[in-house]
């Protein structure tokens, strides 16, 4: 059965100056299947692996190149036109991924980059929409915290980021979790800080073990050490600042030199962290 929005295995029935006509050897009797490409070169009977999509008309068209996004994926694709009733991304195929106006959660500007999910509307057609949460579950049992996850940022809020976490979960990474700038439509590889008691999960950019906090420790006092027991780092130096030294976040910062202070290992100034001689 003829897979839309997917790859298939297609024959070639007729070469044409701008492309060649395809069937599916499941369906001899259904429509010819164009794919508008002469860069490489195919004989009658030829078996291709081809990507089927929709045309605006309802036909169906065939492409040898991967797309950015499949039907039932979720890719960062740039804005490239805008009609009357919705606009247009770049999947890196033509024509171009249409978004009717109803699959859009705001105005969309060309130029920029937004989140987005292949689907099909009532007609079968591709479509892309930005209305990504309803394809993700907010709440999940599943993960643990300090598990390893794929992360995929497509929206900033007041509070952080939030990202689909392993293609199925949405989470939120923390403006103080953060270890250095990230951008909406950027994929990471992240953390699983906590799962709240509603299921709802809480990101992090790194690994929330003891034996993680530890190790900042030691630097922390490794680094005082090489600078004549002084840091001018403190609480609050500015996450870039922290990162560039640490490789971490403000926050795991801020926590490794508050048990540092509790074990009576530093003194906090205003300006200056302070060895404290043993």
């Amino acid at each position: 059965m003829l897979k839309i929005g997917q790859f298939n295995r297609l024959t070639v029935i007729e070469a044409f100056p701008f492309g060649y006509a395809l069937s599916d050897p499941q369906n001899l009797s259904a429509e010819p299947i164009m794919l508008k490409d002469t860069s490489q070169a195919f004989i009658s009977d030829q078996e291709i692996d081809v990507f089927v999509y929709t045309h605006a008309d309802g036909s169906l068209l065939a492409s040898i190149k991967q797309p950015k996004a499949m039907l039932d994926e979720f890719a960062p694709l740039v804005v490239v036109g805008t009609s009357a009733h919705g606009c247009f991304f770049d999947w890196g195929i033509k024509p171009d991924l249409y978004a009717p106006e109803g699959q859009l959660h705001t105005d969309l500007d060309i130029g920029s980059r937004y989140v987005v999910r292949v689907v099909q509307d009532k007609l079968g057609k591709l479509v892309a929409t930005t209305k990504i949460e309803k394809f993700l579950s907010e709440h999940t049992y599943s993960l643990a915290p300090n598990q390893a996850v794929s992360l995929l940022i497509y929206a900033k809020t007041p509070l952080g980021y939030k990202a689909i976490v392993d293609n199925l979960y949405q989470g939120l990474l923390f403006h103080s979790d953060l270890i250095t700038s990230v951008n909406v439509g950027e994929y990471l590889n992240g953390f699983i800080k906590s799962v709240r008691d509603d299921g709802k999960l809480d990101l992090s950019l790194q690994a929330q073990t003891t034996q993680a906090r530890l190790s900042l420790s030691e630097s922390i006092l490794e680094d005082l050490v090489a600078h004549d027991g002084i840091s001018t780092l403190t609480d609050k130096s500015s996450p870039d600042e922290i990162y560039a030294r640490f490789k971490v976040s403000k926050n795991a910062y801020k926590k490794a030199i508050g048990s540092l202070y509790k074990d009576k290992k530093i003194r906090i100034e205003q300006n200056c962290l302070y060895l404290v001689e043993s």
